[in-house]
């Protein structure tokens, strides 16, 4: 990946370049033992706890810029808490006390990574556990019609790549609990009719889910249903195949739910972008070639971004110039404030994630990090004296353009919100989002070399020094016009319709 996909002081227009770097072990630690998750680590859970705070403290910039006084007081209390827990706590459900303890934070950057990789004995031991229900998807249709008054929003066909389930209540649990149960496998390891997934319902609409990977490792996920038919199991998301209203048609790709889609109804060219993913750049800039008469010539244009599980920004220029105005109005963020935490787990993510230290950028930047360990350093050269902005392309078609967003619209999609917002053409409906751009662009250490079951996640650039002022979390980026998207049968639709009704965003 080069460098300007990756420096946020390589395009001024857009400061916030996010993207996710995938599972590195790096720094002082990787000379660990092969991963095996079936096996309790060498570490008790109080350990693990303290490893990974140790961990978090020296690489997270959130914990040095935002952890003070009475919030210093409350983190504190927190740790010993959940310590008192863990020293009660053993084996593989340690994992739900170092989860707390990351979730104190609220930043949907920072996460422990599970580690799924178990050994040829674990492997063959949990398959002769597996439960299997008889169970096809004519059967499973035919039971959603049948209750198709009843049907919680979880119940249904879903899939993900070759793998087909049916989400169907757990006969004999009680009431808000699931199983997904195999129709199609995606490996020969998984019959049909075996169980693949639990879920479990929480207050909160949202889901518990447990897992089975396909060696059998077991993963552990907060799952969450966006815009009907996308169930979010982070790392990842399942496309809902039946049952689906005809204004959800359409939206997701029905092979892979990541890919982006390009559809036109009633003359308005709708572009729904399920995931950020980089390696989907590519897809996108093929569709919006093939479609490029229909994106010209539309008089409204429709992005859905809800439930966008981030990825990198640059996934999504292409469509720049179709939002972009010829005046934009000013950015919300600057990223040539970014810092970086200074320590050797970023010294290494730095060398990785950008590039030759024969470039300038990476080569003062790592200069800092080195003369200053244990602090945060600017991520740009502020020496020299900012680029001028450098305005985007604009496509004159379409004349107006909405930007439906939610509360799963995440990361790297995030800067697409921003860039709508910055247009006079284009108008942002829906929630507020996931608001993740305090911290952003991920990496992945281990925090100990005696434990391989679980990694800290954390995002590595800080957006400035100054917050929580002016920050994201738990507020995320407000929409030009709020919709109650719950409410609403077809949000597309009403998107469409107060865009043929009104001229350009509200300043």
């Amino acid at each position: 990946m080069k460098l300007q996909d990756r420096s946020p002081s390589s395009r001024p227009s857009r400061p916030l370049q996010v993207f996710v770097v995938a599972l590195a072990l790096h720094g002082s630690t990787t000379n660990a033992q092969t991963p095996t998750a079936a096996r309790d680590s060498a570490l008790t859970c109080a350990q693990d706890l303290d490893a990974i705070k140790q961990r978090l403290e020296m690489n997270y910039g959130g914990y040095t810029v935002e952890v003070k006084g009475d919030k210093l007081r409350s983190y504190q209390d927190t740790v010993a808490a959940l310590r008192k827990t863990a020293e009660r706590t053993q084996g593989s459900d340690c994992y739900f006390v170092l989860d707390k303890f990351i979730h104190w934070f609220n930043d949907p950057h920072l996460f422990v990574y599970q580690n799924t990789t178990v050994d040829t004995a674990e492997t063959t031991r949990r398959a002769r556990l597996v439960q299997t229900v008889s169970l096809n998807e004519i059967e499973a249709r035919a039971l959603f019609i049948k209750r198709a008054k009843s049907l919680d929003p979880i119940e249904g066909i879903w899939y993900d790549g070759p793998l087909r389930v049916a989400i169907v209540p757990d006969t004999g649990k009680s009431k808000g609990r699931f199983i997904a149960v195999v129709i199609a496998s995606d490996t020969s390891t998984w019959r049909e009719g075996t169980v693949r997934a639990r879920f479990t319902r929480r207050k909160d609409g949202g889901y518990d889910a447990d897992i089975s990977e396909r060696n059998y490792g077991l993963r552990h996920a907060n799952g969450e249903i966006y815009k009907r038919i996308m169930l979010r199991l982070s790392p990842g998301i399942w496309g809902k195949a039946f049952p689906i209203a005809a204004a959800d048609s359409g939206l997701i790709d029905p092979v892979d739910v990541h890919r982006p889609t390009i559809v036109e109804r009633r003359g308005t060219v709708i572009v729904s972008i399920p995931s950020h993913d980089p390696g989907l750049k590519k897809k996108l800039d093929s569709l919006i070639a093939v479609h490029q008469k229909e994106l010209t010539s539309t008089k409204r244009l429709v992005i859905d971004l809800r439930g966008n599980e981030g990825g990198g920004s640059f996934m999504s220029d292409g469509l720049i110039p179709y939002i972009a105005s010829e005046h934009l109005r000013p950015s919300r963020l600057r990223g040539r404030d970014a810092m970086m935490m200074s320590s050797p787990d970023q010294i290494a993510y730095a060398r990785r994630a950008f590039g030759s230290d024969t470039s300038r950028f990476v080569r003062t930047l790592l200069e800092r990090m080195q003369a200053h360990p244990g602090e945060l350093v600017p991520l740009n050269d502020t020496t020299l004296p900012p680029e001028p902005e450098r305005l985007p392309p604009v496509i004159p078609g379409p004349r107006r353009v909405g930007v439906l967003i939610d509360r799963g619209t995440v990361s790297a999609s995030e800067v697409l919100v921003l860039d709508a917002l910055r247009s006079e053409r284009t108008t942002v409906f829906g929630q507020a989002t996931a608001g993740a751009l305090d911290y952003q662009s991920t990496s992945i250490a281990r925090f100990s070399p005696r434990e391989s079951r679980w990694y800290l996640g954390y995002p590595t650039i800080t957006r400035n020094t100054k917050l929580p002022l002016d920050g994201m979390r738990g507020v995320g980026i407000a929409p030009n016009v709020t919709l109650n998207l719950a409410r609403l049968s077809d949000p597309i639709a009403e998107v469409d319709r107060q865009l043929a009704h009104r001229g350009s965003a509200p300043h």
